[in-house]
Formats: C-alpha cells, structure tokens, sequence
C-alpha cells in the first residue's frame, strides 16, 4: 500500500516561501536603515503601512507567523502519517 503524504510537501513549500518572504522583509529594512542613516533629512517615503522600516517589520512578523502555521502543518503531517503506518502494519 502506498501512502501519499501531499501535505507533508505542501508544509515544507509553504515553509521555504516563508522563509524567503522574511529573506526579504530583512532586506528591506535594511535597505530602509541605511537611507535613513544617510539622509537623515530626506522626507520619508510612505510605503503601504508607513514607513519603509514598519513595512518590513510588519512582512518579517506576517512571515514568521505563516512559518509556525506551515510547521504546524509538517507536524500534523507527520502525526498522520505515523498513525496510519501504526494501522497498517
């Protein structure tokens, strides 16, 4: 009997796109720290929450939280799959 476990997969895609969502949301305020820093009186660009540094904040918590759910995912997956190896064997 074969056993397809998609969720597992889905988990660990959902993991890694996480993880280079918050890649980005990094960068991003860093990026913004560094063109605060040199140019201290430049006006501030407002981005779709505010600041360009709220932005990435804002992006880096949203990824962190979409990684626990997808963990939450790999772990439900596992628990599964563990269930019905115990059944069938």
């Amino acid at each position: 009997m074969q056993i397809n476990n998609s969720s597992f997969i889905y988990g660990q895609q959902g993991l890694q796109r996480s993880q280079d969502k918050l890649d980005q949301a990094s960068q991003k305020v860093a990026d913004a720290s560094t063109q605060t820093l040199n140019q201290p009186t430049a006006t501030k660009d407002a981005g779709l929450y505010g600041s360009p540094i709220q932005d990435g904040l804002i992006e880096a918590k949203s990824s962190v939280l979409e990684a626990q759910a997808n963990a939450k995912v790999i772990d439900s997956s596992d628990k599964t799959i563990g269930r019905l190896i115990d059944i069938t064997v």
